[in-house]
């Protein structure tokens, strides 16, 4: 379930991986023309790369191996045509409403942003139609394009185990692009540039998931009234700054009477393997059957839902125990250990569990 760290990132990012991108650490966007006018006979081709992040989380280098290994659904929209300048843009159905009037070398990332977004309302998009294609091995091609302005719109996708939710910014880029004035590229020229690659601007969400532990007593004896058992529930995967399981919790059944009851543990990181143990088996009440679950596979709820998409072996994550009455006569009451990761470590509480003295 570890989500793989490997990353190419590539830096040849011409005008169409420029325009509409906020975030790029700096690097200041610039709108900048070829000498020569744009044959507007020529098609045009869109390459998007999942090399090509552009990213302020940290973590973005350890995504392309997922990018890889997913098919992302990216939708293409002509928003405006062009003129043989490149510089004047005239918006086309539905797109009428979005203000690209003012384009200059002036306009700001954050400029460019909101007016993708006005693009890119939901209102406007069910009256357009794009043109979709998924990426393969890490690359989605889009060719025949006219000259124009386009609105990139990836689907919301997840990695290969429903671990992590990816969402993507959209964004304008203009085909052809250009690479005059891209610092990376000092010897770039003023030609137009009628097959250009861009890039990703993507966030990660990560998901989580749950346990159920499923405790029956097959018999039960009332005078002793109601009794608690406790189990302990750790994850195999360790974290290597503390030492300790990525994920520990404690948690407690009580039962009135025989039968089974269920507890439910919520936010649990999708992806953690999990062994469940009964640590504290209720005054007179025997175990009858194993003590402890190893290798529960927790999934997110995207995991369960995700139809014919479904990893092969998601189930939800279920740990069963059963006790018998031992014959005893003492009555008892559980204590429940509760672990919370607080900034300042793990912080260890006892709360006494319902039953007994």
């Amino acid at each position: 379930m570890e989500i793989k760290k490997s990353m190419k990132r590539k830096c040849a990012l011409g005008l169409a991986a420029l325009l509409g991108l906020s975030g790029l650490g700096g690097l200041e966007l610039r709108r900048t023309y070829a000498a020569a006018a744009i044959d507007m006979g020529q098609k045009c081709s869109l390459t998007v790369s999942v090399d090509d992040v552009v990213s302020n989380d940290q973590n973005a280098g350890n995504w392309a191996e997922d990018f890889r290994e997913m098919n992302i659904a990216i939708h293409l929209y002509r928003v405006a045509a062009v003129d043989a300048t490149g510089q004047n843009f005239t918006p086309e159905a539905p797109f009428e409403k979005v203000d690209l009037s003012d384009i200059s070398s002036e306009t700001t990332a954050s400029q460019w942003l909101e007016k993708a977004e006005d693009a890119a309302k939901e209102e406007v998009l069910k009256k357009a139609e794009p043109v979709t294609a998924k990426t393969d091995r890490g690359k989605a091609e889009f060719d025949n394009l006219t000259a124009g302005m386009y609105l990139v719109a990836p689907e919301p996708a997840f990695n290969e185990n429903y671990t992590v939710k990816y969402t993507f910014t959209p964004y304008l880029t203009v085909l052809p692009g250009n690479a005059y004035g891209d610092a990376a590229n000092s010897t770039a020229g003023d030609e137009w540039l009628y097959d250009t690659t861009i890039g990703l601007k993507p966030q990660a969400e990560p998901l989580y998931g749950s346990l159920k532990i499923i405790k029956t007593l097959t018999n039960y004896n009332e005078t002793l009234g109601q009794t608690t058992f406790v189990f302990e529930i750790t994850s195999e995967e360790m974290n290597p700054e503390t030492g300790f399981p990525q994920y520990s919790e404690v948690v407690s059944t009580t039962h009135t009477g025989p039968g089974s009851v269920e507890a439910v543990v919520e936010g649990i990181p999708a992806g953690l393997h999990l062994t469940v143990r009964e640590v504290y088996s209720g005054a007179s009440y025997e175990i009858t059957g194993a003590d402890q679950v190893n290798g529960l596979i927790v999934w997110s709820d995207a995991a369960l839902d995700a139809g014919e998409n479904r990893p092969g072996d998601a189930v939800e994550a279920e740990a069963e125990f059963t006790n018998d009455y031992d014959g005893g006569n003492r009555g008892g009451y559980g204590v429940l250990n509760r672990f919370t990761n607080q900034e300042t470590g793990w912080n260890w509480e006892q709360v006494p569990a319902a039953g007994g003295e």
